[in-house]
């Protein structure tokens, strides 16, 4: 059972990468994706490590999940103050009203 959940927060990490990557609202799923991933792969590998089997796919689930929360927040964060910015300067402008 560990090691499925080892390669699912494997590839959650994965997917969580590259929505990171992307702009926009694939960075508000990233996120989540990729919380889910470092979650399964730290629970798959303390399974394995009981199991006395190689834990190696958890931790490279758990590097690519950290990896995941880090670029999904940068571009959640980057792509918020983008918002706010662009909605300052047209109010600025006079054009919201």
């Amino acid at each position: 059972m560990g090691k499925g959940q080892a390669i699912a927060g494997m590839v959650l990490g994965i997917i969580g990468i590259v929505f990171g990557l992307l702009n926009g609202w694939f960075a508000i799923l990233g996120l989540p994706v990729a919380i889910v991933g470092l979650v399964l792969s730290i629970i798959g590998g303390k399974k394995l490590k009981a199991a006395d089997q190689p834990a190696g796919i958890a931790t490279a689930g758990l590097v690519l999940g950290i990896i995941a929360v880090v670029i999904t927040a940068i571009m959640f964060f980057t792509c918020g103050l983008c918002i706010i910015c662009a909605t300052g300067a047209l109010a600025g402008m006079g054009t919201l009203s």
